[in-house]
């Protein structure tokens, strides 16, 4: 059983001081760390409470590239994909490639959000289950959401539903098919440029908060509750890598 199609699949921590932000992850996601041979590289694996990966980490690849989490989105063909995102507005940063897990290119989109396509080479991959430090949900948080929600539609087939948030705007749920697959929101922070921001579910999201900021990170968003969504905090990694913590809400019976 393959990935679902328009989900992210996979996440990735660019890092230029890996020795710094492993440790930060174990410590406050309560991730394990564990050096996998992929192709002729060793790569550094995490995976959440459940022992099934999650994301990997990695040093900057190219000259100015930042200290972000990368994530990637399944797609069926990475380089039809790529060619319908360049021709609606996107910009290619790493051209369609092979690699040990499948292959991938790196976009960004109209307003300069970057993730990853990716198509898997094991047909047996399946979704990740939700469980303590799993990525429980992925936003687009835009400087243009307008034009980067008609660059999804058209790029992927990737449509929105929109509700508001009081106080925060517009709200999108993103979806493919009718399948939720992510959420797009204007950027909150002023000067901060459009990213993607995947969100780690955990159980004890108070003391995680606690543990960043104790383990040189910091804290970007004080911890804050949204009805029927959860208790959330918005982190960076001790190199400015910027990732949310959720306590779901239980769900309504």
């Amino acid at each position: 059983m393959a990935y679902t199609n328009n989900r992210f699949c996979w996440h990735g921590v660019i890092s230029s001081d890996t020795a710094k932000t492993t440790p930060f992850y174990t410590t406050v996601l309560g991730w394990t760390a564990q050096e996998m041979q992929m192709g002729d590289e060793t790569a550094t694996m995490f995976s959440a409470s459940d022992s099934v990966p999650r994301a990997h980490t990695r040093a900057p690849a190219m000259e100015g590239e930042p200290n972000y989490w990368s994530s990637y989105l399944r797609v069926e063909n990475v380089d039809a994909s790529l060619a319908s995102a360049i021709e609606n507005g996107g910009k290619v940063l790493v051209p369609a490639t092979d690699i040990p897990p499948g292959r991938f290119a790196a976009v960004a989109s109209p307003s300069g959000a970057v993730f990853n396509l990716f198509h898997e080479a094991d047909p047996s991959s399946t979704n990740a289950g939700d469980c303590d430090g799993a990525i429980h949900w992925v936003e687009l948080h835009s400087t243009d959401t307008a034009t980067d929600l008609a660059w999804l539609a058209a790029s992927f087939g990737i449509t929105h539903q929109t509700m508001n948030m009081e106080g925060m705007g517009d709200y999108h749920i993103l979806l493919s098919g009718e399948t939720q697959v992510g959420g797009c929101m204007a950027q909150q922070h002023e000067g901060a440029p459009s990213m993607w921001l995947p969100w780690v579910r955990l159980d004890e999201v108070d003391s995680a908060v606690n543990r960043a900021a104790e383990s040189g990170g910091n804290v970007i968003a004080p911890l804050f509750d949204v009805p029927g969504i959860g208790r959330m905090s918005i982190l960076a990694d001790p190199v400015g890598g910027v990732f949310g913590v959720i306590k779901p809400a239980p769900r309504e019976a």
